[in-house]
């Protein structure tokens, strides 16, 4: 006599209750991935181009506090932006590993260096505020404005 739970068509095979368990949630997080490689990527955050006119002294100011406070920026690169053993200066026009553009240093405060200790986001600040830190050293590079 064959129980109803150990019923099975002809050639059909039961997995034990853990196997298939296990198998069930693989084959669920496999679709799931499939989903997401299939779903168009987002676009990326477009940079904020810097001229004079967006180097207001409110959002210099707002940058500087962010690079000698929680940005922690200045423990590297130095209280003026002159650099030392650990980071580059980050005054005048030619830089190290970009261009000096704003759009180059507000890449690099937001992706950091790999194999540096140049950190994404340093000190845990937001998007907006690594524009504020990316514009106040595009300002002082520029000459714009005093470190």
């Amino acid at each position: 006599m064959v129980r109803s739970r150990e019923r099975r068509s002809a050639g059909a095979r039961v997995l034990p209750a853990p196997v298939a368990l296990v198998t069930v949630l693989i084959l669920s997080a496999a679709r799931v991935r499939t989903a997401q490689a299939q779903e168009p990527a987002a676009p990326a955050p477009q940079p904020a181009a810097a001229d004079t006119a967006a180097a207001t002294d409110e959002v210099v100011d707002a940058g500087r506090k962010i690079f000698h406070g929680k940005g922690t920026c200045h423990a590297c690169h130095g209280d003026q932006l002159q650099g030392g053993p650990i980071a580059p200066s980050l005054r005048g026009p030619k830089w190290r590993h970009i261009d000096g553009t704003f759009e180059a240093i507000l890449q690099r405060v937001r992706g950091g260096y790999p194999g540096s200790v140049m950190v994404s986001h340093p000190g845990g600040i937001d998007d907006a505020q690594t524009i504020q830190v990316a514009t106040y050293v595009w300002a002082v590079s520029q000459g714009k404005t005093k470190p």
